[in-house]
């Protein structure tokens, strides 16, 4: 029983911890190609074995009648790296594991890498997924953007237990998400406002 309290205990710490990253953490502007720039959430490794997915969700936060920011959809790149920094490929097939989208107002998407896809390797994975989002242009030129804001795109992170789906712990981008996180539920009667 006292392993079993300390493996709990264990994961509240790291859940803690993630969460505490994913709270200080801001969208990265990196150039890309033709001048403008792209954002960038990139999270920390995060380790998968056999019987476990790694999920990685993005939202675009904006809403549909925001007049503010321009109307055009948010192109999306969903990547994992591994542990040597190269993209994550299909053990299969050898191709990169990847999801690149264009999220409207509101929309949302999300890529799941199970630990069977993977090549032959060690017995637990440890991955690093990177989201990169470039704004909609304002005009047709694709070079003029309006100010973005940093939670435009909402990033989260889970590990899915294959089994029964069900997700062991997840890590959210947006302070706004990660500051009302609470992994534990309240107790039944016990709720003060």
């Amino acid at each position: 029983m006292n392993k079993k309290r300390t493996l709990i205990i264990l994961g509240i710490v790291v859940m803690t911890a993630l969460a505490a990253i994913a709270v200080f953490r801001q969208p990265v502007p990196v150039k890309a190609s033709g001048g403008f720039e792209r954002l960038r959430s990139s999270f920390g490794m995060v380790g998968i074995t056999s019987g476990q997915s790694l999920r990685v969700s993005v939202a675009n936060s904006i809403m549909p009648n925001d007049a503010d920011l321009p109307p055009g959809p948010t192109r999306v790149a969903i990547t994992f790296r591994m542990l040597d920094g190269t993209l994550a490929r299909n053990g299969r097939t050898g191709e990169v594991i990847r999801r690149v989208i264009d999220l409207g107002r509101g929309d949302a998407a999300f890529l799941d890498l199970d630990y069977s896809d993977l090549p032959p390797g060690p017995i637990r994975a440890q991955i690093r997924p990177v989201v990169v989002f470039q704004p909609p242009p304002v005009d047709d030129t694709e070079t003029t953007l309006t100010p973005y804001p940093p939670d435009a795109v909402v990033s989260t992170v889970e590990i899915i237990n294959n089994a029964n789906r069900r997700s062991e712990f997840a890590v959210f981008t947006h302070p706004a998400v990660a500051r009302g996180f609470n992994p534990q539920p309240d107790p039944p009667g016990e709720f003060q406002p």
